[in-house]
């Protein structure tokens, strides 16, 4: 490698070295679990095919939103997973990849436990600290707010199971104002998708209630 001999051009490597490291730490990978956020199903399913995977559910929550399970993980993590029931959730927003997951149902609460914190030290030292952490009964929940993700590690202390979840916040804050149209009935609807839904199509014009 040839280091220039101008101090000028030398400082400003440095200083797009120094910066560029610096947006790499703040930016958190938007395919955590091996899927980038935004793909479509048929993008997911072909990652799923390609690594020899099986889909466990496939299913419609509502017109907007599917989810997919996957038995076990694409991807590589510093954790003692070999011989654990692993899963991978997938859920689609608008036919983007809004959140995926990864689950883990320990055998007992011992296995839990240790999960627990193996998966605490992975998260603190790859993310830093938690912004918030709250427990009510069995359950514990730790969230990271990071550009463009959240994270929450959840724990069941009860059914000894650990869900990680990444969520893409834009498509989330999307979803999250598609539902409050929806209930405050301000959602922009299709007037011909709406007559069909509402099966008054073939009505006259000046149909009431009571036939007239």
């Amino acid at each position: 490698m040839n280091i220039p001999r101008n101090p000028r051009i030398l400082i400003a490597i440095l200083c797009f070295i120094a910066v560029s490291h610096a947006s790499a730490q703040q930016n958190p990978d938007l395919a955590p679990l091996g899927f980038a956020f935004g793909i479509s199903k048929d993008d997911a399913e072909d990652i799923i095919e390609s690594n020899g995977k099986r889909i466990m559910d496939n299913k419609v929550d509502s017109k907007k939103i599917r989810t997919i399970v996957m038995q076990g993980m694409i991807v590589t993590l510093p954790l003692d997973l070999e011989g654990k029931d692993v899963s991978t959730g997938l859920e689609f927003y608008d036919k983007k990849l809004l959140s995926s997951s990864l689950m883990v149902n320990a055998k007992d609460s011992f296995e839990e436990t240790q999960l627990e914190n193996d998966f605490m030290k992975y998260l603190t030292e790859k993310y830093g600290e938690p912004q918030s952490s709250d427990s009510m009964l069995y359950f514990k929940t730790w969230t990271w707010n990071m550009p463009d993700v959240k994270l929450v590690f959840h724990t069941n202390q009860k059914k000894n199971t650990i869900k990680v979840d990444y969520t893409y916040e834009p498509y989330n804050q999307a979803k999250r104002e598609d539902e409050l149209d929806k209930l405050r009935g301000t959602e922009v609807k299709d007037p011909a998708k709406q007559m069909f839904i509402d099966g008054d199509y073939s009505k006259p014009k000046y149909y009431d209630e009571t036939g007239h």
